[in-house]
């Protein structure tokens, strides 16, 4: 509605509608309700685990564990993992160490068995797999070796180099 000033000729605007600010602040107390009601819905899962190294005595340091690459934690100083809430399906347990090589596991959880997820180990990609129990007790297969140990000094490697080879077949002819 318009309604026109008696002295300045300027019209103020009125609306009946109600303003922004109460859709804002009733849209902010809707969304964590739905997101609330959402997951309520759906079921979750805790899985849980133990990385190991072969020999006892060594100390393993915290280690990324990732769940299809969008879940992440890092082990506690025992070892120990947890990933709290995840959803039913399909997932992939990989552990991201730089100095021991573990094992992949394909997790399943079924809508109906999430407190007893199947878990199938993979020592590598496209190698036989194996069950194995939830919690996971996951052990170090290798330790990865990154350099080479330099070779020490050979007489023999000298006369191998081709700058010395050319050298001596131009001076021989």
């Amino acid at each position: 509605q318009i309604h026109p000033s008696t002295s300045t000729g300027v019209h103020i605007a009125l609306s009946t509608r109600p303003t922004t600010m109460s859709n804002l602040s009733t849209l902010l107390l809707a969304v964590p309700l739905l997101l609330l009601l959402a997951s309520a819905s759906v079921p979750t899962a805790t899985i849980r685990g133990r990385l190991r190294l072969p020999n006892p005595g060594e100390h393993l340091n915290r280690t990324k564990v990732t769940l299809n690459d969008d879940l992440a934690t890092y082990t506690q100083d025992d070892g120990s993992f947890v990933f709290h809430r995840v959803p039913p399906g399909v997932h992939i347990l990989d552990v991201q160490s730089r100095t021991y090589h573990f094992s992949q596991v394909k997790v399943q959880l079924l809508e109906g068995a999430m407190g007893s997820p199947k878990c199938i180990e993979y020592y590598y990609p496209g190698a036989a797999k194996q069950a194995v129990p939830h919690p996971l007790d996951m052990v170090a297969h290798a330790e990865y070796q990154y350099y080479e140990p330099r070779q020490g000094f050979s007489v023999m490697g000298i006369f191998k180099n081709p700058m010395l080879l050319m050298m001596l077949f131009s001076v021989g002819l």
